[in-house]
């Protein structure tokens, strides 16, 4: 039913008002200050008599005005005080006419109020709608004793204060108490508080937005209200308690809600200032980090990964058991954000069914995976403390090799009567005596010895060109594929800070990653002239291994060498060969275990590569993943590919091969000078 609420101080004058408007049932007459109003049925349209000083009339505006902003105002006063009326009541959406009304103009007017459309287009509801999908997925589990008080119609001016790590879904839960328990016209308006030193900038960036906006009611959500100055947040709480200086926005009624971190974080700087917080916790709530919900950890994963195949028209994809008990060992630091973030990325990087382990991609921490695969058993907490970490060490070269290092190394070790037989790792033959070493070059990709010279179309292995390009095509995918999950996500998350965070730092980390394979492979063709100098192998090794030293403590790995220092030498370009040991060893780095121990080791030899010397150096250690050593994986390692192309053009051989025992052998011959 319809509601027309009349209002003057004059009973005779209301009487007359209602026959000219012709109200019936839903009508409801009254003075400004009858106490009639304070429990009567919200209006559709309000009609005010203005009076005298008007100052009964303005303290009703004041009380009901913006408790209903949906319905139409009409103010009706003499011709004479209609510019003192425009002016006194310039905060009131209203339709001044004069007093005493033309019946036809006051029912016109009536009219048009009634008309007024207040369902919500189906834009709005669309959003609302998933909205409430979201909070209910990520909410559902928590007890938020404030929020039924946050939502109701009568609190929706008051101030709300959102206690919570990053990640948790405090900019979630804002929204949704805007959506489900403001007022339908408001705004909603997110204010950044990064890079704000002083009021005036924080002012400045709030009549900036504003002025983007229509509305003249607003929600303001101040992200991290807490990193905010001190100096800063005792302004902010005067305008909380008392209001926006006058002229800095159009806004009409404003309702704040702030985000901080936990209470008990100390390390946040500056804290949130009590003052302000006095003045924010009317209503507060405090969002539990992921951590603490360990429990729920499966069901959000599940819930996430349906959300995600319905938006991609796929069909429901799961994850295994053991990637479950992998995530749910996951400390999340990035909370649900995070967590939604790593089932997006992983279900675009593979379309296996059920997710394996080998399939979630951890944003930016894959040492984390590496080091959980063939360690965790599933169900074991990783929130026990580490193992302090151990420096690494280098065992004396003379205890370290043992007996089939020596032969590949190609010097048997004899025994009394007896000699060692020849491992099980195959080695690739000599060349024979008459094969000349090629003269380095980089104009093409070199086959060995043992390779076709000439392209056979019936080959099943492809060329080191097609190699090459299938590394690099790999290296540039699998960032992209990241960047293109989360610029789908991108408009529909784009007022999310921590969002925005996630989305930079990722963009950020994957194109440094595809800029650094392409600067690769164009400073090498791009050498002038391939250098032919005597390069001490033994030194480059060990600078090598110092560039990585702490990674090898972080992982506490063992790095065992017996480099050869009496003859360390190699003829070749030193960029080159410094590019190739570097790749091969971040590629070694990545694919040994946590804990893991590498073997390295380098020998010359005055007669290997023909009647040529030679320096042999290998590379020995146990892979953490056995699918990096399947056939399609190496065709897809661009250090691999890339080491094996400088090292062939250099003249060199490179052999690459594993053991049963799921270890990667690779042995390096190079040119050397003669010794003397």
């Amino acid at each position: 039913m319809l509601t027309i609420w009349i209002v003057h101080r004059d009973a005779k004058h209301r009487a007359a008002l209602t026959r000219m408007v012709g109200a019936g049932d839903g009508t409801i007459l009254g003075g400004p200050m009858d106490p009639i109003f304070q429990s009567a049925t919200p209006p559709n349209v309000v009609l005010l008599g203005l009076s005298g000083d008007f100052e009964e009339e303005l303290d009703f505006v004041q009380r009901f005005g913006n408790h209903w902003p949906e319905a139409a105002w009409i103010l009706l006063t003499s011709p004479q005080d209609r510019t003192d009326s425009q002016r006194l009541f310039d905060t009131l959406k209203a339709t001044h006419l004069s007093y005493p009304p033309d019946p036809l103009e006051l029912r016109r007017a009536v009219r048009v109020g009634l008309r007024k459309r207040r369902i919500e287009p189906l834009s709005s509801r669309s959003t609302r709608k998933g909205l409430g999908q979201k909070f209910r997925r990520w909410f559902k589990n928590i007890e938020l004793p404030e929020l039924g008080r946050s939502l109701d119609p009568r609190l929706s001016q008051v101030s709300v204060l959102i206690r919570g790590e990053r990640g948790t879904g405090r900019s979630l839960l804002a929204r949704y108490i805007h959506a489900f328990g403001g007022r339908a016209n408001a705004d909603f308006i997110t204010i950044p508080t990064e890079g704000i030193l002083s009021a005036e900038g924080l002012l400045g960036r709030i009549s900036a937005i504003a002025q983007t906006t229509q509305s003249d009611s607003a929600v303001l959500w101040l992200e991290e209200a807490d990193q905010l100055p001190v100096h800063v947040q005792r302004t902010l709480r005067d305008w909380v308690e008392f209001g926006l200086p006058p002229g800095s926005t159009h806004f009409l009624s404003l309702r704040w809600i702030a985000g901080a971190g936990p209470e008990t974080d100390f390390d946040r700087e500056p804290g949130l200032d009590l003052q302000l917080t006095e003045v924010l916790s009317a209503l507060s709530m405090q969002v539990p980090a992921l951590r603490d919900r360990h429990g729920h950890i499966p069901e959000l994963i599940s819930e996430a990964a349906q959300v995600w195949c319905q938006k991609h028209g796929e069909t429901t994809r799961h994850f295994s058991p053991e990637s479950l008990d992998l995530l749910s060992s996951y400390p999340w630091p990035g909370n649900l954000h995070e967590l939604e973030s790593v089932v997006g990325r992983s279900l675009a990087f593979s379309a296996a069914d059920p997710m394996q382990p080998i399939h979630l991609r951890f944003p930016s921490d894959s040492h984390w995976l590496d080091r959980l695969e063939g360690e965790i058993e599933p169900n074991q907490s990783l929130r026990s403390e580490p193992e302090p970490l151990e420096t690494y060490e280098t065992l004396s070269e003379a205890t370290l090799i043992e007996e089939n290092e020596a032969i590949i190394m190609g010097e048997p070790v004899l025994e009394p009567e007896t000699i060692t037989e020849e491992p099980h790792t195959p080695v690739e033959e000599p060349l024979a005596a008459e094969e000349v070493v090629p003269e380095p070059t980089l104009s093409g990709f070199r086959s060995t010895a043992n390779e076709k010279t000439e392209a056979d179309p019936n080959e099943s292995e492809p060329s080191d060109f097609r190699r090459l390009v299938n590394a690099v095509a790999h290296e540039v995918r699998n960032p992209l594929v990241s960047i293109r999950t989360f610029s789908e996500l991108l408009p529909e998350q784009y007022e999310d800070p921590e969002f925005r965070d996630q989305f930079s730092q990722l963009v950020r980390q994957d194109v440094n990653r595809i800029d650094a394979a392409v600067s690769r492979l164009q400073n090498m063709v791009e050498l002038p002239a391939i250098q032919s100098e005597s390069v001490d192998m033994a030194h480059l090794l060990d600078k090598l291994l110092e560039e990585h030293n702490d990674q090898i403590r972080e992982r506490r790995l063992l790095i065992l060498k017996e480099l050869d220092h009496r003859s360390p030498h190699v003829v070749g370009d030193p960029l080159l060969l410094r590019d190739a040991f570097s790749g091969l060893l971040t590629r070694t780095l990545n694919q040994v275990s946590d804990g893991g121990d590498v073997y390295i080791a380098s020998k010359h030899s005055d007669s290997r590569l023909g009647a040529s010397p030679s320096l042999r150096v290998l590379l020995r250690y146990a892979v953490s993943h056995p699918e990096a050593l399947n056939p399609r994986a190496s065709h897809e390692d661009l250090d691999g590919i890339m080491a094996q192309t400088i090292i062939q053009s250099l003249g060199g051989r490179f052999t690459l091969d594993t053991t049963d025992g799921e270890e990667c052998v690779i042995v390096i011959d190079l040119p050397a000078p003669a010794t003397d």
